[in-house]
């Protein structure tokens, strides 16, 4: 079992992680958590600093909290799927008005957590957000490999009657 957690925690150096979250304090367990985890993790206080570091670095993975001054959690959802319509998002928040919720979710967000949290089920849903990622690349690097060989099916009766000359 060792070996399976060890290849896990390997694989998960592939991902980086954008966290969000001007609570010092909850920035600093999420933090120690996932690197716990092998992620890679870059940490921005605010909405602002998140967009930033978006305008400048790609990441797999986004998590931010909703209520962050100027820029909130729908500023950096709205900035992180411009950027990348690839890119996972999840909100988290200790608002429980339903509103923001389904506003997130419309702006395309893969997941949205109320505080507090098992940290467990946090690292659970990380997960099915990297796996949704994964599936999602996979289908697109199918989809170009299809279309290459389509390409060159079509081009093969002008490759072989130029071959017959």
């Amino acid at each position: 079992m060792a070996n399976a957690i060890e290849f896990q925690n390997a694989e998960n150096r592939k991902y980086n992680i954008l966290l969000a979250d001007d609570d010092s304090h909850m920035l600093g367990v999420i933090d120690e958590i996932l690197v716990d985890e092998n992620y890679q993790v870059i940490r921005a206080t605010s909405g602002e600093a998140a967009i930033e570091l978006l305008n400048t670095k790609d990441f797999d993975l986004v998590i931010t909290d909703l209520n962050m001054g100027k820029a909130n959690g729908i500023a950096v959802l709205k900035r992180a799927k411009e950027l990348n319509h690839e890119t996972m998002v999840i909100i988290m928040t200790g608002n429980t008005d339903v509103t923001f919720a389904i506003e997130a979710l419309r702006l395309d967000a893969d997941d949205y957590l109320l505080k507090p949290f098992n940290m467990d089920y946090f690292l659970d849903r990380v997960s099915n957000c990297l796996e949704k990622l994964e599936s999602t690349r996979g289908i697109e690097r199918s989809t170009m490999r299809n279309r290459a060989l389509n390409d060159h099916i079509l081009n093969l009766p002008e490759i072989l009657s130029h071959n017959m000359r």
